[in-house]
């Protein structure tokens, strides 16, 4: 099988670092080889959250100005919580370049571009929240009604590179990925592992018509446990499992793969405040009410979150985590795998472990199918 690398204008250098170029396939049969020789020059591509990462998103939040048209004390609490979270965010972004990840982070203009009637729409912070990357493509819903991209700057260069960057229609007739929970989508080669909770009509048709479309390329399990999935359990290598206890059986799911279960920690959570937010190293009964007038829509439930599942697996010797619990570290430790324990004291307010506020754009590696003799491609519900 001949193929040829075909560019006939681009220099050596910009040949190097992958821009503009195209890949010319001589003998169409193998697809596959296809498939594999285009992946290696995507600037897109991921097929499960444990092969090597090599260019991550990383959230953030908005400058202290943003908030200076507040009333002080509330501008006093965001300057706050704005300090503390990109002081760990700093922390985070050199972790990770120093395990050899590029960074993207996001961009601001105008603060007027985040407003929803007259407030301030939650921050990028948890960008796994609103973006998927599955094979080749980022599928993105659109945050802001603005339709401001934080991200536009990375977007671009990404299409300029000819990747594939769906971004959803989120307002008016939404489409149907937009009723997809991303956090709750598992990536795992051939097999996609999507969850949802029953009851609503729109999200069951939707999210069915989205699971048509995968079932053609993939095996798509549906789940529903009703819970963000990458707070529920993570895939940190082939078949290896870390899991909270909210998700108690996997040998149907994830037949033969090992699971380990992380402590209860949402019991040693005794510092929150009415039961919507928590700042790790600080008490802040002062502030409350005047978050909670202004962000009520920015917050979760932190008090049932388990922060140490909400890894980022870098590779197949590095996580990044949160730990409270010293028996995770250790276990990671005893199958080979080096726990990067970073700080992100703000979590409880942002809702957001590790995984939340990234969002891998490209790892190394094809399309596995870990489960060769599971069967195939098509619908299994649980």
């Amino acid at each position: 099988m001949n193929f040829a690398i075909v560019n006939s204008t681009k220099s050596q250098q910009q040949l190097a670092k992958g821009k503009d170029l195209r890949l010319k396939i001589v003998g169409r049969k193998n697809s596959n080889l296809k498939r594999y020789l285009e992946s290696c020059f995507n600037m897109i591509s991921s097929h499960t959250g444990f092969q090597t990462l090599k260019t991550v998103w990383l959230g953030d939040v908005y400058p202290e100005n943003f908030y200076s048209h507040l009333p002080s004390d509330l501008q006093d609490a965001f300057c706050k919580l704005t300090e503390s979270t990109k002081q760990d965010l700093s922390h985070i972004e050199k972790k990770l370049i120093e395990l050899g990840v590029e960074v993207h982070r996001p961009e601001f203009e105008s603060v007027d571009c985040y407003l929803s009637n007259n407030k301030l729409t939650k921050p990028p912070i948890c960008p796994r929240d609103w973006a998927l990357t599955l094979d080749d493509t980022l599928y993105i819903i659109p945050q802001y009604e603005s339709d401001i991209q934080p991200w536009k700057s990375s977007i671009d260069k990404y299409r300029a590179n000819g990747d594939n960057v769906r971004i959803l229609n989120r307002f008016g007739d939404s489409e149907p990925w937009c009723w997809l929970i991303f956090p709750s989508v598992v990536r795992v080669g051939r097999d996609i592992f999507i969850d949802y909770k029953l009851g609503n009509k729109n999200v069951e048709s939707n999210t069915k018509i989205v699971c048509d479309e995968l079932s053609k390329k993939y095996r798509v399990h549906v789940t529903h446990t009703g819970d963000h999935s990458d707070g529920v359990f993570c895939p940190v290598a082939p078949q290896r499992i870390f899991s909270t206890h909210y998700k108690k059986v996997y040998s149907d799911t994830f037949p033969g793969w090992d699971v380990f279960f992380l402590t209860d920690t949402t019991k040693l959570k005794t510092n929150g405040i009415n039961g919507k937010w928590y700042r790790q190293d600080h008490y802040l009964p002062y502030y409350n009410d005047h978050l909670l007038n202004y962000a009520t829509h920015w917050l979760g439930n932190p008090m049932e979150t388990v922060f140490e599942v909400n890894m980022l697996v870098v590779d197949e010797k590095n996580v990044i985590c949160i730990a409270e619990d010293d028996a995770a570290c250790k276990k990671l430790e005893s199958i080979g795998i080096t726990p990067h324990v970073v700080n992100f004291k703000t979590r409880g307010f942002w809702d957001g472990g590790i995984h939340c506020i990234t969002l891998d754009i490209h790892r190394e590696g094809k399309c596995l199918d870990y489960w060769p003799e599971r069967g195939p491609n098509g619908i299994y519900y649980y």
